[in-house]
């Protein structure tokens, strides 16, 4: 049995990994967003949506991630 939880311990660690990088992702996105709006304030709004999509994109990444990780840490 400690060998089962090793294990679980350790596919908890690696899965950390992507979460990493969506947190990496959003930084990098919203930096886009501040530098476009920076070289065009005109276009705020639409330069405005388009982030949101991609922070909605790396969000639903994160929580499909987040609940793999639960449904390993629980069974």
């Amino acid at each position: 049995m400690l060998f089962v939880k090793a294990l679980k311990a350790l596919a908890l660690a690696h899965a950390i990994g992507p979460l990493v990088g969506c947190a990496i992702g959003l930084g990098v996105v919203f930096n886009g967003f501040i530098r476009a709006v920076a070289y065009a304030p005109d276009m705020e709004d639409a330069l405005f949506s388009h982030a949101m999509l991609g922070f909605a994109l790396i969000e639903s990444f994160m929580i499909i991630t987040l609940v793999i990780i639960v449904g390993v840490a629980l069974f």
